[in-house]
């Protein structure tokens, strides 16, 4: 009879610290940042030019979308890709928008997003980030204080970023099937567990902002896109995993975000940095995720205050600057902590079984066979 030995504490430290900085050979090719860099920050170096930031930067945000595009397939099926990522980008926009104005709606609204996001990046195989930038569209509209009348031109905003990001989408396929002899094949289509694991992970995400308002954490929408990162794993290992590789990353983020924040850069000093940090974060995500967590603290936080109407980073002191960064790191850290916490309800055996009954069972009403 075999007896497997639990690995030590030191053990699982030093795997942690492996992967911390192992990079991973990737078949992406280099342009692809490149190109994504240049989608996202477009919109902000249009807003320096007009000296509309604040519009420019949300246009960003729905420029996003572009990192959605899928690596395989054929012409159609990549922009079919993006074209639904975009209509759940607007939708989950406007509905944050609508959330905020009428509060009750703050949680069932983050549930109802959660639950789609993880269902459609999952049935679509969405390679990193999938729908983190759709999460976090959300989570900073719900937030965002917009009056009723005003939402119908921010949600205008993200359409027209998404729309300028699937233009470039679509030129840079065209360039790239021109060049590409095997476009390989798409995997698409429902596996068992979908619905308990888009279910289970809405529950905690939302769990987790409910923590977060219970608190009155300054911003509580940190709190949700960081237990959103963790809680997405595949398994409980790579949440911990995950977990430790994101604190770390925001850690040494902070010290990035700080330094771009002391140099107070004008408009087109954020767009450059919009540029830069997206070119890295894109470069390193598919290879090591602590690096590119160091590049998207800074980005996210440039992302959600300077495309606040009431933008809080201008003409404000270096102190209110770190209080930003600080409450940064500690919503994250209190999202990451939830996340793990949550992912070990979400893989107990008393929890799982039930749901993966209730969803055979659910399958079979529809005569759905898997």
């Amino acid at each position: 009879m075999s007896h497997t030995t639990k690995p030590t504490a030191s053990q699982l430290l030093t795997g942690e610290f492996k992967q911390l900085v192992t990079f991973r050979p990737h078949p992406r090719p280099w342009h692809m940042p490149l190109v994504a860099a240049l989608a996202i920050s477009f919109p902000v170096f249009v807003g320096a030019y007009t000296e509309r930031l604040a519009v420019g930067m949300l246009a960003s945000l729905g420029a996003m979308v572009f990192l959605n595009l899928p690596y395989q397939g054929g012409l159609f099926l990549r922009l079919a890709h993006v074209l639904a990522c975009s209509f759940g980008f607007v939708a989950c926009f406007g509905l944050g928008l609508i959330a905020h104005v009428l509060p009750a709606l703050i949680l069932p609204t983050v549930m109802f997003v959660a639950f789609w996001v993880v269902l459609f990046g999952r049935y679509f195989r969405l390679a990193p980030p999938a729908g983190l930038f759709i999460i976090m569209a959300t989570a900073i509209a719900l937030f965002m204080p917009t009056p009723l009348a005003q939402v119908p031109f921010y949600v205008g905003i993200i359409a027209l970023g998404c729309l300028f990001s699937g233009m470039a989408a679509s030129a840079y396929t065209l360039w790239l099937l021109t060049k590409q002899h095997d476009v390989g094949k798409s995997q698409v289509g429902y596996q068992r567990d979908m619905l308990t694991d888009s279910a289970l992970v809405a529950v905690v995400v939302t769990l987790s902002l409910a923590v977060a308002l219970w608190l009155k954490m300054p911003r509580p929408y940190w709190v949700l896109v960081g237990c959103y990162v963790v809680v997405v794993g595949a398994s409980l290992q790579s949440m911990w995993s995950k977990q430790f590789q994101r604190i770390v990353g925001t850690g040494v983020g902070m010290l990035v975000a700080w330094l771009l924040l002391w140099l107070q850069p004008d408009a087109w000093g954020v767009a450059l940095a919009i540029f830069a940090l997206a070119f890295s974060i894109e470069t390193l995500v598919v290879r090591n995720y602590a690096s590119a967590a160091l590049f998207i603290t800074p980005l996210t936080i440039l992302l959600a205050e300077y495309g606040n109407p009431n933008n809080p980073l201008v003409n404000t002191s270096m102190a209110a600057h770190e209080a930003i960064i600080m409450a940064r790191f500690w919503d994250t850290a209190l999202g990451c902590v939830i996340g793990v916490i949550g992912g070990a309800v979400m893989y107990s055996t008393s929890v799982r079984p039930k749901l993966q009954s209730l969803e055979r069972r659910l399958m079979s009403r529809l005569h759905i066979h898997l």
